[in-house]
């Protein structure tokens, strides 16, 4: 596998292996913006206080480390090309799903629409990278591709 190859999958990724490793380092910071930003419904309410008391963690908290261990996970994998398109789909529901709770900057007023609007597509341009290790799969450049499917 060329080396720059290698390189830039190791720099693509260590976006979403900091963010997990900051996560997990500071679940409390991270618990609290989870509450911030999402509601549990009320018809799951009955089903999140049964795991809370089972885990012994609020839910803001299992979402915390959840996430976390999501992106530290499937970022490395990436890394070592090992399960990469599953783990590129991954993290780009991921990623999806941080675009709409966390940059929902359509509900909001200037000056913090600017800033979520730019981390917004910033988060949409990590999707378009995670498109290509979806492409690309495990393969490495100069091997014949496997199809993907049309």
């Amino acid at each position: 596998m060329p080396v720059i190859f290698v390189i830039g999958r190791v720099v693509f990724v260590l976006y979403f292996i900091f963010a997990g490793l900051q996560r997990l380092m500071n679940v409390t910071a991270s618990a609290d913006y989870f509450a911030q930003k999402f509601v549990i419904p009320s018809t799951v309410a009955a089903l999140a206080t049964q795991v809370e008391n089972l885990f012994g963690l609020s839910t803001p908290q299992m979402l915390a480390v959840l996430a976390g261990a999501i992106e530290l996970a499937a970022g490395l994998l990436i890394v070592f090309n090992v399960g990469t398109r599953a783990m590129a789909i991954v993290l780009i529901v991921f990623t999806g799903i941080t675009i709409y709770y966390g940059h929902n900057f359509w509900t909001m007023a200037t000056p913090d629409r600017d800033i979520h609007l730019v981390q917004a597509v910033l988060q949409l341009s990590l999707i378009g990278g995670l498109l290509v290790f979806v492409a690309l799969g495990s393969s490495r450049p100069g091997e014949p591709q496997r199809p993907v499917g049309v």
